[in-house]
Parts: structure tokens; C-alpha cells; sequence
């Protein structure tokens, strides 16, 4: 879709919010009130970004009751970065700010890769805004983001069985490999094989079981590792609270605060996140290594193993 034809639909979206007609309407100046600049992260051998000066990706435009979609072609920077802009027509006319969101879905060579901006709004006055986020890649059919660590380890946009960054997912028992309705010591399945093991093996790994392509459990070295290298701040992602976690290179991912399940119930969801780690607690072996964060702390611990919680894979590069 060409800019023009953007232009007017995003002139019917906007032009709901309106002075009424018995006020003095001042027309809004021709500006860029979106920068779309787009720093794409590890892609694979099909591109990088010296190879590609533009691509083509479907745009929407998510506003408070309406969706726009278009198409688009990003073209290259001389930074590097890639960058389109959405432009607003100086024939509307706005009463209050009007809060949107960006996503971008590309397909560049064999790979899809997406991105999306926080929430932003569209003010009366404003004149232009920048919108910067990253490019999220694939790996194995699951979405990844590169946080620039030393180890150059990835990790999973989602948590397993979620289909969003802010979606709570599945709950696992540490070293079962599939969910289940009540987690307690009667339902728990694992003896005392794994007693000995520094870390998960390979088939009692619900990342590398379920998602394969080198997919894992993150361990207590990469938990280490966000938590000397990453900037952690409490927030709220679509009205679920969490962790945004921003990498040296800016990128980031989002930790949802999805409780735990002991028994049958689902405790502490939207107050604190529970996530395994593969590590074993070797002090006590009923126990095992994972990572609980609430508004005011984010560290390592040790639970029950028979206890339902998250599971965030990472993966390493090719």
C-alpha cells in the first residue's frame, strides 16, 4: 500500500477524534509522527545487514478500537538501521492523544522475522516520535531475541506454551517434560535418577523434548549472566505486570509475572514469576535451581521440584 493510500486510511481511523465543529479548528502541520527505526538482530546466514538496502513488511497500526494494515518497504540507513515513515495528513484534527501500537512482520530470505513497539500516543501537538524496537528471529519455528550477552546465547521470546511475550504459558514440574492438572509429590514422576546430574539430561529437558533445534532450559550460568549484563524493570505489558529485560545491545524480552501451580491452583500470578533453571540443588536434592522475581527483587533460589512453574528456553548460535 502506498503512502498516499495510508495516508487516508489512517485519516478515517483518526478522524473519530475530532474538535467538535463549534471549535476553531487549527490544522494539524504535515509531520512524521512515527520514525519506524528498526535494528534487525541476528538473521541467520540468509541476510545481514550489508547485504540487504530494503525489504518489504506488513505494517499494523493497532489503535484503541480499530487496526490498520499496510505494506511497506523498509529501506537501509547509512547506520545500518532500517527505517520507514508514517506520515499524518494535515487535514485531521485531534481532541486527545490516541494511544497506538506498531508491529512489523517481515519475511527476508527463509526467515520471518517480527517486532512490535510499546504503547505510544499521538498527541495534539506532537511533531514527530521515535519508534524503536528490534527484529525478532526464528529458530526451530520459535521466536528469538538476541540481549547482545558475552555468551551470545538467545533466548525465547515466549515462555513454553505461550503464544505472546506477555501470555503466562504451560507450568512444569522441574525435569517432566509435559504440563499437567495437579503438581504435588503423588503426581510427580521423577525418582532419583536425575539426583546425581549437575544438570537436566537432554530427554528429561521440556525445552529440548518439545522444541528440539538446540532449544534448553536456561541454566544457572545464563540466569548469572541477564543478571549481571541486563537492566531489569518492573512493569506492565497489556495489563500483565513483569519484568522488562534490556540487553547491552538494546534489545529486550518480557518476563511475565505468571505465578506457580501447587496442586491444582495457580498461586501468585500477576505479583511474582517462578522459572526453572536445569541445575539441581545439590545440597538437597528434592529441591532444584530456578529464578523468582517480584516488584522488588529478581533472584536465584531453590524450589520443590514437584512444583509447577515456567519455563523460558534459550538456545545458543549455530
Amino acid at each position: 500500500m502506498k503512502m498516499k493510500h495510508f495516508c487516508e486510511v489512517l485519516l478515517v481511523v483518526m478522524a473519530l477524534v475530532f474538535f467538535a465543529t463549534s471549535c476553531h479548528k487549527e490544522a494539524v502541520e504535515l509531520s512524521p509522527i512515527a520514525n519506524v527505526d528498526i535494528e534487525l538482530v541476528r538473521s541467520g546466514e540468509m541476510m545481514s545487514k550489508a547485504a540487504v538496502s530494503e525489504f518489504e513488511a506488513t505494517v499494523l497500526v493497532e489503535y484503541e478500537s480499530d487496526t490498520v494494515e499496510y505494506n511497506c518497504t523498509f529501506i537501509r540507513k547509512s547506520n545500518g538501521n532500517y527505517i520507514y515513515d508514517i506520515r499524518r495528513s494535515d487535514a485531521v484534527y485531534a481532541s486527545r492523544e490516541i494511544p497506538f501500537r506498531i508491529y512489523v512482520e517481515a519475511i527476508i530470505g527463509n526467515e520471518m522475522l517480527t517486532g512490535e513497539s510499546e504503547t505510544l500516543n499521538i498527541g495534539i501537538e506532537d511533531e514527530a516520535m521515535l519508534v524503536s524496537f528490534a527484529l525478532w528471529s526464528y529458530h526451530g519455528g520459535h521466536l528469538y531475541v538476541d540481549l547482545g550477552l558475552p555468551s551470545e546465547t538467545l533466548w525465547s521470546v515466549c515462555n513454553m506454551g505461550a503464544n505472546k511475550p506477555e501470555e503466562y504459558g504451560d507450568y512444569y514440574a522441574w525435569g517432566e517434560t509435559t504440563p499437567k492438572n495437579l503438581y504435588n509429590w503423588n503426581t510427580y514422576t521423577i525418582g532419583i535418577e536425575l539426583d546425581s546430574l549437575a544438570n537436566l539430561d537432554e530427554s528429561h529437558d521440556a525445552a529440548a523434548v518439545n522444541w528440539g533445534y538446540g532449544w534448553r532450559m536456561p541454566s544457572k550460568d545464563d540466569f548469572v549472566e541477564i543478571d549481571t549484563y541486563c537492566t531489569k524493570t518492573w512493569t506492565t505489558r497489556n495489563n500483565v505486570n513483569g519484568y522488562l529485560i534490556t540487553g547491552p545491545n538494546g534489545n529486550s524480552m518480557f518476563l511475565p509475572a505468571a505465578g506457580g501451580r501447587g496442586d491444582g491452583n495457580i498461586y501468585e500470578g500477576g505479583s511474582c514469576g517462578f522459572y526453572w533453571l536445569n541445575s539441581v540443588y545439590s545440597d538437597d536434592t528434592q529441591f532444584a535451581w530456578g529464578f523468582l522475581f517480584d516488584a522488588d527483587s529478581f533472584n536465584a533460589t531453590s524450589y520443590y521440584r514437584m512444583y509447577g512453574q515456567s519455563i523460558r528456553p534459550v538456545c545458543n548460535r549455530d
